[in-house]
This record gives structure tokens, sequence and C-alpha cells, in this order.
């Protein structure tokens, strides 16, 4: 909000918007909206990036689709639905990318959460108490809530980065976590919110982030076995359909929908019993997106217990066998799929 305040406080005549509500709650969002649309009545010249269609539709005068780098169509937004912007922009109808998922969930847990408390370093951090629940084997768990509610919190609490107090057992069997790799090595893995400041490190190539997870896997007597390394890297790419040219290729100019297929595969490698996948697509486009819903839905597939953290509602919905609502710090709601719907979601969150 800051940093939307200071471009509109140069008295610009034209203002240009990368994503501006990848980090906004939903009230944030409804209040740049409305500011968007005085801005335009005002003669302020506005161009809006984003992958959020809802937005577009509701703010654009015209569209103009962009696909590898190259100008695919610009149209009055009027004239353009939902289903001719998305086939532009990837080439294929939307029935294609978006359908419905097949539960893999069972009923045998996988990890279970009691009374998970944050042990207090600041007065602020004493919000997120008491959480408790249970993951089972082939699920996909969503978490849903406001901005700084505490869900990315109650996470990294989960994967040793943060101190707290409380139970976790993995396969029905007590584990001790201090530190994230107590998590690793109980088969916990964690795709962070932000893939360029903690998920890669964007100078080195798609080889070199892809091993860092498991990198003793391939130097079993302190030597690096590249054949190895390299057949492995190769067929997570070629698996999850990562588009570069080389592994060798610094993943800083991969897409972000690339950049994100790289950060999942370095953690799938490992085998986990848990993946936890915070904002799984956040500033991807329509077509990476539909490819990571259906990469985790084979990830649990394979048994593999998955929790999606996300602040898209429509891909919470899209994506979660179940959902746990998290409000100030504590779990304020649980929906099956059945009964999970944009009201209930944002009433449980706010109430």
């Amino acid at each position: 909000m800051i940093e939307i305040a200071k471009a509109i406080s140069d008295q610009s005549q034209v203002i240009i918007m990368d994503e501006p509500t990848a980090s906004l709650s939903h009230h944030e969002t409804r209040t740049l909206m409305e500011l968007i649309k005085k801005l335009r009545q005002k003669g302020i010249s506005i161009i809006y990036i984003s992958h959020r269609l809802e937005e577009v539709f509701e703010l654009a005068d015209r569209i103009t689709v962009l696909r590898d780098g190259s100008t695919v169509d610009t149209s009055p937004a009027a004239s353009v639905t939902r289903e001719s912007l998305v086939r532009k922009m990837v080439d294929r109808e939307l029935s294609e990318l978006y359908a419905p998922p097949i539960s893999h969930a069972t009923t045998e847990p996988v990890l279970q959460v009691r009374n998970l408390t944050l042990r207090a370093t600041r007065s602020a951090d004493a919000r997120i108490r008491d959480v408790s629940f249970t993951l089972h084997r082939g699920e996909v768990l969503g978490i849903a809530g406001l901005v700084g509610s505490g869900r990315t919190e109650i996470m990294e609490m989960i994967f040793g980065m943060r101190p707290c107090t409380g139970q976790i057992a993995v396969d029905g069997k007590p584990v001790s976590i201090r530190n994230p790799h107590d998590a690793i090595e109980h088969g916990i893995g964690f795709v962070t919110e932000d893939r360029k400041a903690q998920g890669l490190v964007l100078g080195m190539s798609v080889r070199e982030n892809f091993s860092l997870t498991h990198l003793a896997r391939y130097s079993p007597f302190q030597f690096l076995q590249r054949a190895k390394e390299d057949e492995s890297c190769r067929q997570f790419v070629r698996t999850l359909g990562v588009k570069t040219t080389t592994i060798e290729q610094k993943v800083v100019n991969l897409s972000g929908g690339n950049q994100q297929k790289i950060v999942i595969a370095k953690w799938v490698a490992l085998n986990p019993k848990v993946l936890i996948v915070d904002e799984p697509t956040r500033g991807i486009d329509i077509g990476a997106k539909a490819e990571v819903h259906a990469l985790l839905t084979r990830l649990a597939a394979r048994g593999i217990g998955i929790i999606v953290i996300s602040s898209d509602l429509l891909e919470v919905l899209a994506v979660s066998d179940r959902i746990l609502v998290v409000r100030e710090g504590r779990l304020n709601g649980e929906l099956s799929r059945e009964e999970a719907t944009a009201e209930r979601v944002i009433a449980a969150a706010t109430a």
C-alpha cells in the first residue's frame, strides 16, 4: 500500500501497476480497486498487469494479451469473455486447464498437530495459539484466511522456522522439530511463499537449485557424482514440463511458472511424506497455474499429504479436499469440499 501511495503522490499521468494485489487482503484489494477508478476519472492512465482475471475485467477498458514475449491481441474489454481471454493467453480452452480434481485422500493420518502455540519473543507473536489439525495421506488440505491471519507462521512453526510448543506427529509417531533440518529428516518439505528470496538461488543454475535439498544423495563419498545429478535433474525437468534451454541455465532467466516448478521439484525429489506449499501460483500465468494444480494432484495420488496456503480464494476452493480457515492466529473453521463456498470461507475468516 505504501508503494502504491508513493506512485500516486508523484502526480504521474501514467501509472504502471504490476501485480499490485498479490500481497493485499480482500479489503485492501477493494480499496485499491476504488482508488484506481477515481484516478481514471481524473484523467490518469493506468497500465494494470495481473494474472487475476476478475480484476482485469473489473478495471480494464482495453485488454492486451502477451504470450512468449509477443503481443497476441488487443481488444476492448467489453468484447472479451473469460474463455476467449484464456484461450489467447495459453492457446488452450478453459475446460482443458481446469478439469475437476480427483480426490486421493485417505483416512490414514500422515501429520498430526496438537496445541501448537508460538513461543512468544515479541508481544505480537503470542496470538498464534492452540492450533490442532490432522493431515491425511493423499489429502490436499487448503489453508485460507486474511493476509496477516497467521497462516504462514503456523506452517513455519511446523517446519522448525519458528519456536513453538505443542506436539507434532508424523505417521503417528511423535517427532521433535527444532529447525528445518529436523523437519526434512522427518519427511516434511516446504515450498516457501517468496520463491525468489527464500526458494531459489537466482544466480545458480537449474541443476544446482534442484539438488540443493538433497545434494548428499549425489556425493556419498564427499565427491559429487555429476552424471547422477544431471540425470535426476533432467528427469524432473521432463516430468514437470520445465521450459529451459539446458539444466545449466540460470533460474533468474526462467519465467515465474518455471521457477516455481523448480522450487517444487527440489522438494519432491526428497520423496517427502508431507509437502507444504505457500502461495503456489503467485505471480505466474494461468497456464502455469493449471499445471501446478495438476502437479499437486499427481503428488497427492502418490500418497503425499499436501498443505496449500493461498490468498487466492478460488484456488483454495479448486484444489482442496478440505479447508481450514485461520483467523487471528487460531483455526476458526473447517469445511469439506462439498461444504466449502467462497461465502462460508470469508465468513469464517472475518467473523
